[in-house]
């Protein structure tokens, strides 16, 4: 009984240990929101060692609406974690969804899993912006393409809206 006890206890051990080490090259990706060495608010994307900017906040035309720069790293840096967290992050679309006041906004968001709906809020856009050019943009980020062409391959129209897939795994191969 002491055989079989010891058995188990290393076949433990060793399915653990394999299970954590096929993970070894895809380590967990985490975001946060700092000042970069410039001082921008700027959302980093961190796998292990390995660290990448991801947005630089810059855009001011949302401080006349209370979101300077600072606020909005803060609020949306979580909602990539979120995303990324709950396995969503490699699907965006564009969609509306109301605000605090109940009024519909558009934004950027995760697909759910049916491809018809919002699953998890990203970032809110102005009135004025087109979606479908800040979905694109916004995935050729995530995606590690933004300093080059940005790859159609990666948007599909789905019942009339566009949705891209997303590899943030990418940001951190890209090269400099």
């Amino acid at each position: 009984m002491k055989h079989l006890s010891l058995i188990v206890f290393l076949g433990v051990v060793g399915l653990t240990s394999f299970l954590t080490g096929c993970g070894q090259n895809q380590e967990k990706v985490t975001f946060s929101c700092e000042q970069n060495s410039d001082k921008e608010w700027t959302t980093f994307a961190k796998n292990g060692q390995q660290t990448s900017e991801l947005i630089l906040w810059q855009r001011t035309d949302f401080v006349k609406v209370g979101f300077p720069p600072e606020k909005r790293c803060q609020e949306v840096t979580p909602r990539l974690q979120e995303a990324y967290d709950n396995g969503s992050l490699p699907s965006l679309t564009s969609g509306e969804m109301p605000d605090e006041k109940g009024t519909k906004q558009k934004v950027l968001c995760t697909d759910d899993e049916n491809k018809t709906a919002c699953k998890t809020l990203i970032l809110t856009l102005l009135s004025t912006d087109d979606p479908d050019t800040n979905l694109k943009q916004f995935s050729a980020v995530l995606n590690g393409d933004a300093n080059g062409a940005y790859k159609n391959s990666s948007c599909e129209n789905i019942d009339k809206r566009l949705h891209c897939a997303v590899d943030i795994n990418n940001v951190f191969n890209k090269k400099k």
